[in-house]
C-alpha cells in the first residue's frame, strides 16, 4: 500500500501511523515518520545561458536534494539527475515565447521544477540557437587512412553550450572526434574507417551536428578506396624480369609465387583480423551506449535493508564468523557441582571487569606479551567490547586514556606509523568503539549512498553476461575478473509466475546466455526487490517451469542428458540451448522434493527411453515444452557433480577454441572504463556523503577533536594529525563497509560483486592517503582507472577535516548514553559466556597481569591482583 502525505505547514516528527480501510479496517504503525523541509534554491549561484531549442544540461544549486525521489522540469520528458544534496543536473526546456506558465524576466523565463510534489521556480536565461554553415564541396578520404580534419564554420556556437554539449555524428554509427572549438567553428577528426550510410552511394555519409534537441544535417563526405600500389609494382617487376635470362626467371617466378602465396595468406588473416577488431570495436561502441538511464529503473528502492544492531555488531567484531551458532549467544554449559563457584568468580570477575584501570593495566600487559599472536588480539579486543555493550562512556574512557599513554609513549619516528600498523589490542579497540558509535548515523545519513553504490555496481555487472563458472564479467572494474571474449547474447522478458497457480505475472529481464541459476538468481532480486536477504530463498530452493500451451511444462535445469557435451566437458544450459523466446511465460515454485542428491527436479510421472530420444531429437529441431505433464531430464551424476568437467562462456573445451576466432584480449579493456562511467555518480555520492562535516556524528567529531589535541600536545604537525584520523575513521571503519556491505545490510554479494567493491575500497584508501601517487602507462588497470579521480576526491577530504566542528562534553556524554540505551535494547550477547571466553585469555598470562597489577604505582593500592587471584582459585578448584 503506498499513501501521499497531505502538505505540512511545519517540519514534524511522527510517532504514530493510523489508516482506516472501509472504516471497518484499521491498521496501526509505530515508528518514526520525518516531515523535513521543502528544498531551496539558491538563486544567488551563477547561472550560464543555453540555447532557445533546449536540451542542454544546466545544474540547478541549492539545499535539500538529497530527500527528494523525482525532479522533473516542465517542458523536458527526461528527469533530472540528483547529483548531491546540493545539486540537481536537468535538460533545459525550450524557449517559449508566449507561455502563461512561466513569468518572464530580462532576458530570460522562470522554469517551473517539480520536486515530488513540491513545485519552484527557476530561472533559465536563454541564448539565440547556433548557426552552421553547409558543406559546399564533398570532402573525400581515403578508407582505413587518417585524412584531414573537418572544420564546420557558423555562429554563436558557445553562447549556450560547452564544447562537451556537442556530438558530431559521421553517418550511422560513426563520431567525429572534435579537436578544438570556438563561438565561430568546430574542427573534428572523421573516423578512419567508413561507418554505415543509408545514402544510395555507399561511399557517401553524412555530417550532423547534434547539440541538445538541435540536430543539423551539413552534408556530406566521400571515403574512397586506394588502389593496391603492391600488384602494380610486382607487375612491373615481373615484366622487365622477361627479358632475364630463362634460368634465371624460372627460378625467380619460383621463388616468387611462393612467397607471393604468403604474402595473399597473411594479408588475408590480417583482413580477417581487421575485420574482427572492426566488428568487435562497433560492438562494443554500441554497449557502452548503456547509460545509468538504462539501470535507474533497476534502482529505485523504498527501503534499505540495513541489519539489526545485534548483527551489525557481530559483523565488526567476529568477521566471517558464523552468527548462528556463536558461543557467545548462549549461556555457557556448567554442571551443578561447580555452579556456585563458577557464578562466584564470575560476579567477581565481572565487578573488575567495569573498573577502568584494572582493564586499562590489563590491556597495556597483554599488549606486551610477544606470544600474544595479531588474531588472539583481534579476539581479546572484541570480546571486551562486547563486554562494555551498554555502558559506552566506559568504553570510550578506557580507550582514551590508552590512546593518550600510547601517543605519549612514541617517539618522532613512530609517530608516522602510529595507526598505520593496526596491530595493538589499543587501535582495536578505538576502532571497535567508532564502529559500534556509528550504527545509528548510518541508518539515518550515510548508509543509504552505499547501499545504492552497492546496488549500482551489481546491476551494472549483471546487465551483461556472466561465466558462472570462472566468474569472469563483461562489466568489471576488475582486470582479473574481465570476461576477454565475445559472447553473442540478447536481452529476453520473461513473464514470471509465482507458485505457477497465479494470475499475477511480473516481468523479470534477462539475458539469453545466462544459465538457469543465473535465471533464478535474477527472478527473486527482481520478485524481493530490496528484501532482506534472510528473508529471500535462495536459488538451490526452487525450480524454474517453462509454460507453453494448456499443459506443457518443462522444468528447465543447468545440466541435463541434452546439454552440450565437448572433449570430455560439459557446458551449463542456458536459455539459448532451450531456445527460449521474449515473452515467455515461466513458474518460479519450490522445489518439492527434499532430498539434496536428487537431480530429477520434475516428481510427476514417468518418462520411457523412447520418449528420451524423442526429446533429443525436439532439442535438435526446436526445443518447446512437451504436452505431458512434466519431463525428466535423466544424466549421468559423476557429470553432474565434477567441478572441473563444466563450462559456461569462457574456459572452451579444445574443440571449441579451435572452431572460434582469434579474441585479441586488450581490445575489451575500454569495458572497465565503461564501467567506471556508469558508476561516477554512484562513487562520487557515496563518497560526497562520508566526507559530508556537516552530518557527521557526534561521538566521531568528539573522538577527531580529541585526536587534535592530544597531538598537538606533543606537538605533531598536520599532516601526520590528518593521517591519524584517516587510519581510525576510513581505512579501518568505512573502507571495510565498502568492501563488505553485508557488514551493515542485510544482503549476500556474489561473487562477481567482491572484487569491484574490493577496488572501490582501494579507491576509497587512496583518497584519503597524503602520499603523492605517480601514475605512469605501466602501471595497473586499476590505478590508472581512477588516476584522475584520487585528486579531485583527495581535496575533498583535506576540507572534510577541517570543517569538522566540535563538540562540547554535554552533548558528547548524552550521545553516549542514548548509545548504550540502546545496545543495552537491542544487543542480545551473553555476559556469563564473554566473561568465561574473557578469563581463558587472562589464565594464560595469570602470572604476568598478577606480577604487574602489584607493581604498578595506579594499581598496586587497589588490590587487583589479591582480587584476580581469588578469581583464579574459585575457577581452579575441582
Amino acid at each position: 500500500m503506498m499513501c501521499r502525505m497531505e502538505r505540512s505547514s511545519s517540519i514534524l516528527t511522527l510517532k504514530y501511523l493510523k489508516i482506516i480501510i472501509d472504516k471497518n479496517t484499521v491498521v496501526r504503525k509505530s515508528g518514526t515518520f520525518m516531515m523535513v523541509g521543502n528544498p531551496k534554491l539558491d538563486l544567488n549561484a551563477e547561472i550560464p545561458p543555453v540555447f532557445k531549442s533546449g536540451g542542454s544540461k544546466i545544474t540547478i544549486q541549492g539545499s535539500g536534494f538529497s530527500n527528494v525521489g523525482e525532479v522533473a522540469i516542465e517542458g523536458v520528458e527526461k528527469l533530472c539527475t540528483i547529483k548531491s544534496n546540493e545539486k540537481v543536473a536537468c535538460d533545459a526546456p525550450p524557449y517559449v515565447e508566449s507561455d502563461f506558465n512561466r513569468k518572464k524576466r530580462a532576458t530570460g523565463q522562470y522554469a517551473n521544477i517539480h520536486f515530488d510534489g513540491y513545485l519552484a521556480s527557476y530561472p533559465v536565461f536563454y541564448a539565440e540557437n547556433p548557426e552552421f554553415d553547409k558543406l559546399t564541396n564533398v570532402v573525400e578520404y581515403e578508407d582505413g587512412e587518417e585524412g584531414a580534419p573537418i572544420m564546420i564554420m557558423g555562429r554563436n556556437l558557445l553562447e549556450g553550450a560547452h564544447q562537451s554539449d556537442y556530438t558530431v555524428k559521421i553517418g550511422l554509427d560513426g563520431t567525429c572526434f572534435i579537436q578544438q572549438i570556438s563561438n565561430w567553428n568546430i574542427t573534428c577528426l572523421p573516423p578512419k574507417s567508413k561507418p554505415r550510410t543509408n545514402h544510395s552511394d555507399e561511399t557517401i555519409v553524412f555530417v550532423v551536428v547534434e547539440v541538445g534537441n538541435i540536430q543539423d544535417n551539413l552534408g556530406n563526405i566521400r571515403y574512397i578506396t586506394a588502389l593496391p600500389i603492391l600488384p602494380i609494382v610486382i607487375g612491373v617487376l615481373g615484366t622487365a624480369l622477361l627479358v632475364s635470362v630463362a634460368v634465371v626467371i624460372t627460378v625467380v617466378l619460383a621463388s616468387k609465387r611462393k612467397r607471393k602465396g604468403a604474402e595473399k595468406k597473411f594479408q588475408m588473416e590480417l583482413l580477417v583480423l581487421e575485420d574482427k577488431i572492426r566488428e568487435t570495436s562497433r560492438e562494443e561502441f554500441a554497449d557502452a551506449q548503456m547509460t545509468i538511464r538504462d539501470i535507474k529503473s533497476d534502482l529505485v528502492t523504498s527501503r534499505v535493508p540495513y541489519c539489526n544492531y545485534q548483527s551489525y555488531a557481530f559483523h565488526q567484531l567476529f568477521p566471517n564468523q558464523d552468527i548462528s551458532s556463536h558461543s557467545l549467544l548462549f549461556e555457557p554449559m556448567v554442571t551443578d557441582d561447580n555452579r556456585r563457584k563458577v557464578q562466584k568468580a564470575m560476579d567477581m570477575f565481572d565487578k573488575l571487569m567495569t573498573n577502568k584501570l584494572f582493564m586499562k593495566s590489563l590491556v597495556q600487559t597483554l599488549e606486551s606479551q610477544n606470544k600474544l599472536t595479531p588474531q588472539d588480539k583481534a579476539q581479546f579486543a572484541s570480546l571486551l567490547s562486547v563486554c562494555l555493550l551498554g555502558n559506552m562512556k566506559l568504553f570510550y574512557q578506557l580507550i582514551d586514556c590508552l590512546l593518550i599513554g600510547m601517543i605519549k609513549a612514541a617517539n618522532k619516528k613512530q609517530h608516522k606509523v602510529l595507526f598505520r600498523r593496526f596491530d595493538t589490542i589499543t587501535q582495536r579497540l578505538t576502532v571497535n568503539w567508532l564502529a559500534l558509535s556509528l550504527f545509528d548515523h548510518l541508518k539515518k545519513n550515510g548508509g543509504m549512498q552505499l547501499f545504492m553504490l552497492y546496488k549500482a555496481t551489481q546491476t551494472v555487472i549483471e546487465k551483461a553476461p556472466i561465466d558462472a563458472i570462472t566468474i569472469l564479467c563483461k562489466n568489471t572494474l576488475a582486470e582479473e575478473r574481465l570476461l576477454k571474449n565475445r559472447v553473442e547474447h540478447e536481452i529476453l522478458t520473461l513473464d514470471i509466475d509465482l507458485n505457477g497457480n497465479s494470475d499475477q505475472r511480473i516481468p523479470v529481464i534477462v539475458l539469453d546466455c545466462d544459465t538457469i541459476t543465473q535465471v533464478k538468481q535474477k527472478c527473486c532480486t527482481a520478485i524481493y526487490k530490496n528484501q532482506p536477504a534472510s528473508e529471500i530463498p535462495t536459488p538451490d530452493e526452487l525450480e524454474l517451469e517453462w509454460h507453453a500451451g494448456k499443459s506443457g511444462k518443462l522444468t528447465l535445469q543447468d545440466i541435463d542428458n541434452i546439454s552440450d557435451r565437448s572433449n570430455g566437458m560439459i557446458r551449463l544450459n542456458t536459455l539459448k540451448h532451450y531456445m527460449v523466446k521474449n515473452g515467455s511465460v515461466m513458474a518460479l515454485m519450490y522445489k518439492e522434493s527434499s532430498d539434496p542428491d536428487d537431480i530429477y527436479v520434475n516428481q510427476g510421472g514417468t518418462i520411457a527411453a523412447d520418449d528420451i530420444e524423442d526429446m533429443e531429437n525436439q532439442h535438435v529441431q526446436g526445443m518447446v515444452p512437451t504436452s505431458t505433464d512434466h519431463v525428466k531430464l535423466l544424466m549421468p551424476e559423476t557429470a553432474a557433480d565434477n567441478q572441473d568437467l563444466k563450462w559456461h562462456l569462457s574456459n572452451l573445451p579444445d574443440e571449441e577454441k579451435s572452431n572460434k576466432e582469434h579474441e585479441i584480449g586488450e581490445i575489451f579493456l575500454n569495458r572497465l572504463f565503461h564501467t567506471k562511467l556508469i558508476l561516477r555518480d554512484y562513487i562520487e555520492a557515496c563518497f560526497e556523503g562520508i566526507t559530508d562535516s556537516q552530518s557527521l556524528s557526534i561521538p566521531v567529531r568528539y573522538f577527531l577533536c580529541m585526536i587534535d589535541k592530544q597531538g598537538k600536545e606533543v606537538g605533531v604537525d598536520g599532516d601526520i594529525l590528518q593521517s591519524w584520523k584517516s587510519e581510525c575513521y576510513a581505512t579501518r571503519v568505512w573502507a571495510s563497509l565498502i568492501a563488505k556491505p553485508q557488514i551493515l545490510f542485510d544482503v549476500n554479494v556474489p561473487s562477481h560483486v567482491e572484487p569491484c567493491m574490493d577496488i572501490l575500497k582501494q579507491v576509497f584508501i587512496d583518497s584519503f592517503t597524503q602520499c603523492p601517487q605517480h601514475v605512469t602507462k605501466d602501471a595497473s588497470t586499476q590505478k590508472l582507472l581512477f588516476c584522475k579521480d584520487i585528486p579531485e576526491y583527495r581535496k575533498n577530504v583535506n576540507s572534510f577535516f577541517i570543517k569538522v566542528e566540535a563538540v562540547n562534553d554535554q552533548e558528547f556524554w548524552k550521545a553516549m548514553d542514548e548509545i548504550s540505551s540502546e545496545q543495552t535494547k537491542e544487543m542480545k550477547f551473553s555476559r556469563q559466556a564473554t566473561l568465561h571466553q574473557l578469563y581463558k585469555f587472562i589464565a594464560k598470562y595469570k602470572d604476568e597481569i598478577i606480577e604487574d597489577f602489584q607493581e604498578k604505582d595506579e594499581t598496586k593500592d587497589l588490590a587487583f591482583g589479591n582480587k584476580l587471584e581469588e578469581v583464579i582459585d574459585l575457577m581452579e578448584e575441582p
